[in-house]
């Protein structure tokens, strides 16, 4: 995925509210959920800090991908700003992708993963 993409769907994201714990508020772009043929999914996360990180940021924005079938995540890419809602300068770029890594139950990425990974309509 390429950077202009990345940060064109920044640009336009709608973050809703998803949780927030310690002072810190979590919110989804749920308008930026690809789910692909293959079982995998993307999905932009921001994270709002109540106190500026050791990196002296405000927001942070990842983009989350997920192999829904072997309860696994990475990020794509990882954008750190002064300011929340990726306000003033950007600090940390990157967009190297990380290695796979396991989802935990009761985590806040299995909460995320549950919404990047159900299939509609549901069936009853």
């Amino acid at each position: 995925m390429g950077a202009v993409l990345c940060l064109h769907t920044l640009a336009s994201a709608q973050w809703s509210y998803l949780s927030s714990a310690d002072g810190d508020t979590v919110l989804l772009d749920r308008g930026s959920l690809v789910q692909n043929k293959n079982r995998n999914s993307t999905i932009w996360m921001l994270t709002n800090f109540g106190s500026p990180t050791a990196q002296n940021v405000l927001s942070v924005a990842k983009l989350i991908e997920f192999d829904c079938d072997r309860n696994k995540y990475r990020y794509l890419a990882v954008y750190g700003y002064e300011g929340q809602m990726q306000t003033g300068a950007r600090l940390i770029d990157m967009s190297t992708v990380t290695q796979w890594d396991k989802v935990s139950y009761g985590s806040l990425i299995k909460n995320i993963q549950l919404i990047a990974c159900l299939r509609g309509p549901l069936l009853r």
